[in-house]
């Protein structure tokens, strides 16, 4: 995430609110651009199909086929996304730039074949009495994210965001914009067939942003200049499915959802309140990188300058105060702003549902995921600070606890009854976000030891 970085700390120079102003925009815009514009898009075709009542059906299942195809490539590739943006991070750092775009690629087949491989299986055994059309285009549409979801991880570590945000932009126009004359011919299946379209577009896109950024083709790096770091896997794997686990319980458990096409369900009980409660973490997500990317980025190089160029003790000592400092100030920022967006969501959940068009009665478990989303948004960013300290063992810590919470709380708040919806999500991010502000706020008074005296 180096390349927003100095872009924020070039508009942060002109020092006025505006040049402030427009860095949180920026921030936000990059930040949450992609899965915005991805989100409004697949509603915008819904919202403009579904005046006609013919159309009404086909909406919801085409709806209900990309979540699941999001979600499941998402899953897929987790255990590739951080494993190899840390092996591509540690080769430029060696100097070996012309060989990420090799790299690169090679990923992509690491995706690509498997994930077309477990689409076949998936579809032949549990998709037999779907329209073998509707097959077809969802594998496509599978192994299409599954190299996106590469390429965009891969777009963030560059600078040109702007592209970035531009390609996910014309990508999803011409979901909807192709997509709502072919669903009115040929209803699912020209959904299916403008949102894979789309989706070629993206890839195609981000592709080529990506490969013209780096010298060099076909060329590996040096031997033994760079190692995997597998427990990253695991991380991005448990994450991950963390993320979708309490989603799959409501999904799949009868008294929470139905049928919705082929081995497909949803549950609107839940669908609705989670997908209303993501959009309200945009602004947290701005301070959060905005933080991360400037005065922690910034405490954080201090103090490995200090111990680079041979820093007296009190040099050490003194940026290593900084780099607390800068953490402690982040994640409060994060926590004011976002709470703030928790407590106006609480005092205008029902006018805010009115306005949607939703019914009251998902007030509380709308209340329960919009706390939920924002306890995740402060896990990810004691993630990525993990991250850059290195301390690898506490992340798979953290998302392997905030896995297995997840999984059994929201099966407790199942069982309970529907009062408790929503709080097993609560549950298992509190948890481990306690667990993660302990641990952190220990290793960052011993990061000394961590960084001279403990073994890698």
């Amino acid at each position: 995430m180096a390349g927003i970085g100095f872009e924020l700390r070039r508009i942060l120079q002109r020092k006025s609110y505006l040049a402030i102003a427009e860095a949180y925009g920026y921030a936000g815009l990059v930040s949450s651009g992609p899965w915005l514009l991805s989100i409004f898009g697949i509603l915008l075709v819904g919202f403009l199909a579904v005046g006609e009542q013919s159309a009404r059906e086909p909406v919801i299942q085409f709806q209900v086929s990309v979540t699941y195809l999001i979600a499941t490539s998402l899953i897929f590739t987790g255990p590739l996304q951080l494993l190899f943006t840390r092996y591509i991070a540690d080769m430029l750092f060696a100097r070996q730039a012309r060989s990420v775009v090799t790299i690169l690629l090679t990923m992509l087949v690491v995706a690509i074949f498997p994930g077309a491989l477990f689409a076949a299986a998936v579809l032949f055994f549990f998709f037999g009495g779907t329209p073998i059309l509707y097959q077809i285009l969802m594998g496509i549409a599978f192994v299409e994210l599954c190299g996106v979801w590469i390429l965009t991880i891969m777009g963030t570590s560059l600078k040109d965001y702007k592209a970035l945000v531009i390609g996910y932009l014309l990508a999803y126009a011409l979901v909807v914009g192709l997509g709502l004359p072919l669903g009115r011919q040929y209803g699912l299946d020209g959904y299916l067939f403008a949102f894979a379209l789309g989706q070629l577009v993206l890839l195609l896109g981000l592709g080529v942003l990506v490969i013209r950024q780096f010298p060099g083709f076909l060329q590996w790096p040096a031997h033994r200049a760079n190692r995997l770091f597998w427990s990253l896997s695991l991380v991005g794997a448990a994450f991950n499915l963390a993320v979708w686990v309490d989603k799959f319980w409501f999904w799949f458990y009868p008294s929470t959802s139905a049928a919705v096409i082929g081995p497909l369900r949803a549950s609107p009980i839940y669908d609705v309140p989670i997908f209303l409660s993501y959009l309200l973490i945009v602004p947290g997500l701005a301070v959060f990188l905005f933080r991360l990317e400037t005065d922690f980025v910034e405490a954080y190089d201090a103090y490995n300058r200090a111990i680079v160029e041979g820093g007296t003790y009190g040099e050490l000592r003194s940026a290593k105060l900084g780099m607390i400092l800068a953490t402690r100030a982040g994640l409060w920022d994060i926590a004011k702003i976002q709470g703030i967006t928790v407590l106006l969501a609480f005092a205008f959940t029902k006018p805010l549902l009115a306005l949607l068009g939703y019914s009251e009665s998902y007030a509380r478990i709308f209340q329960f995921d919009v706390v939920g989303v924002s306890l995740q948004l402060l896990l990810m960013s004691l993630l990525n600070v993990y991250f850059y300290l290195d301390l690898r063992s506490r992340s798979v810590l953290l998302t392997v606890m905030f896995l297995l919470g997840n999984f059994f709380f929201t099966w407790a708040t199942l069982w309970f009854g529907p009062f408790f919806y929503g709080l097993g999500f609560l549950g298992a991010l509190f948890v481990a976000d306690v667990l993660g502000l302990y641990l952190l706020a220990w290793d960052l008074r011993r990061i000394d030891y961590l960084t001279f005296v403990r073994a890698r």
